[in-house]
């Protein structure tokens, strides 16, 4: 039952994914993603350390890793003989099959090392929404594998505590590895919090032999992927603003994720580590203090944060003397989950318009995408937010990007829009190399360009005049519908 719970949360957005015969991912990052594994089944297993599509003509040297560009490439093999639509599909599906097989691996888990309410650890996973969002259909991001990877870390990491320390250290050192090779950011501030608690508990007993599967696995991610580190723009902290998991997520937020449980949770676990010594619910506690820390700064810590809760049930749980207690008091703190759901499921007002647009934009984009699709190679000039999706769909590379790193190639365009001059705006085409230019809904383009530069605007911008149709001479209409205008850049 608890599988299929899974399944029908980390597919409740397909009518939007499997949309006119179509695959629709839902993010920039995920047509990023689909974009570097297209290469990879064209050219076959490789490392792709630089993206010549986008930040154009410059490129960029992305974080991005090779683990899930592998598994996605892997799973579009082994679809090949049944299906046309082998890549699109195994995008959409890899991170619902890495939920479900979380889900299923906590469970088991539980089971096997007799864990009392075992299954309220895959309960919690199936139903938290962030998880969910993890997991969900057509989103190929590195954090489905990462939450995969961290359970099973975890996992390892109480198996050690509980003086089982030689079979599970060389699971923890195998799952940390590949989760640091994955990303360098969260996993190593997770494995130093981890770490720390060691020394505090005295537990700092680590094997040659882990140690050395570990340094192993780190070497090889230096030698296929290498590491890579950029100073940030001077635009990032602007750009951010337009970014959710890079918010702040307050108490409601946590709440619609966890349920209220996960603050009586940690105090229960604090408090009983305290009287009676348990190590485990310690080392539990601190982990969910630092997260829900970590949450008031960026949103994207509440994957780890619900992952842990859920991991944690087995021993708050076993806090009430009556089970059938146990199970009231977890169901009853799950109403504002269960709100968040209701929301999601059946949105009102302008979250009902939001998302009838956003599927309305994704369909008009890639028509005028396909537009560009056999014409010379030339840089794409676009709203960044859908700059990604239109590499993806036309082949041709693009100005901007959704990723921090083509923050140039965002700036740049954003000055495009803007800019009330002719003679101005050539020249930003000419420098940038540029061939074709998108313009879409104004209010939105010349906002938002607004924001990231730090200025404002007077009116006779060029994202207006090209959104209604008084391009300048040397920009050739080219293609459009509801939404968008195409041009060519005439020689």
């Amino acid at each position: 039952m608890i599988g299929w719970l899974a399944l029908g949360a980390f597919t409740w957005n397909q009518e939007a994914v499997f949309y006119g015969g179509e695959v629709y991912f839902t993010d920039g990052d995920c047509y990023s993603r689909m974009t570097r594994v297209r290469m990879i089944d064209e050219e076959g297993p490789r490392s792709i350390r630089s993206h010549a599509w986008e930040n154009f003509p410059q490129g960029t040297a992305p974080h991005t890793t090779m683990p899930l560009d592998a598994l996605i490439a892997g799973m579009s093999a082994a679809l090949a003989p049944f299906t046309a639509r082998h890549l699109e599909l195994a995008g959409a599906w890899i991170s619902p099959a890495l939920g479900i097989t979380t889900v299923f691996f906590l469970m088991i888990w539980g089971l096997a090392v007799k864990l009392p309410h075992w299954w309220a650890m895959g309960l919690m996973a199936a139903v938290s929404p962030i998880l969910a969002h993890g997991f969900e259909v057509g989103r190929p991001d590195h954090q489905s594998l990462l939450v995969f990877l961290i359970s099973v870390a975890l996992a390892a990491e109480v198996g050690i505590w509980r003086k089982n320390e030689t079979p599970w250290s060389y699971v923890s050192a195998a799952s940390w590895g590949l989760a640091l090779w994955v990303s360098l950011f969260e996993p190593a501030v997770l494995l130093g919090a981890v770490l720390a608690a060691r020394v505090v508990a005295r537990r700092l007993r680590i094997g040659l032999r882990p140690l050395g599967v570990f340094l192993g696995i780190l070497a090889l991610a230096l030698v296929i992927d290498g590491w890579r580190a950029a100073a940030f723009h001077e635009a990032f902290g602007r750009w951010a603003l337009n970014i959710g998991e890079l918010r702040s997520a307050g108490w409601s937020v946590i709440f619609s994720w966890c349920g209220w449980l996960v603050v009586a949770a940690t105090a229960i676990l604090a408090w009983r580590s305290f009287r009676n010594g348990g190590a485990v619910g310690g080392l539990i506690a601190a982990l969910l203090v630092l997260l829900m820390a970590l949450c008031f700064w960026h949103a994207r810590w509440g994957y780890f944060l619900a992952l842990i809760f859920a991991m944690s049930l087995p021993w708050v749980l076993t806090a009430f003397r009556w089970s059938w207690v146990a199970v009231a008091i977890l169901l009853i703190s799950l109403w504002p989950v269960a709100a968040e759901w209701e929301g999601m499921l059946y949105p009102r007002g302008e979250a009902f318009q939001a998302r009838i647009e956003k599927m309305a934009d994704a369909v008009a984009l890639r028509e005028a995408a396909l537009s560009i699709q056999n014409l010379p190679e030339g840089g794409v000039l676009a709203p960044w937010w859908f700059c990604p999706a239109i590499v993806w769909w036309s082949g041709q590379p693009c100005i901007g990007g959704s990723s921090h790193q083509s923050l140039p190639g965002i700036v740049d365009s954003c000055r495009f829009y803007l800019v009330t001059d002719d003679a101005t705006a050539r020249e930003i085409l000419r420098q940038l190399k540029v061939g074709y230019v998108f313009a879409y809904e104004p209010q939105r383009v010349v906002s938002n360009s607004e924001q990231i530069l730090g200025e404002k605007s007077n009116g006779g911008t060029l994202a207006e005049r090209l959104y209604k149709n008084s391009p300048p001479p040397w920009l050739e209409p080219l293609f459009q519908n509801r939404f968008f205008r195409v041009y060519r850049v005439a020689d």
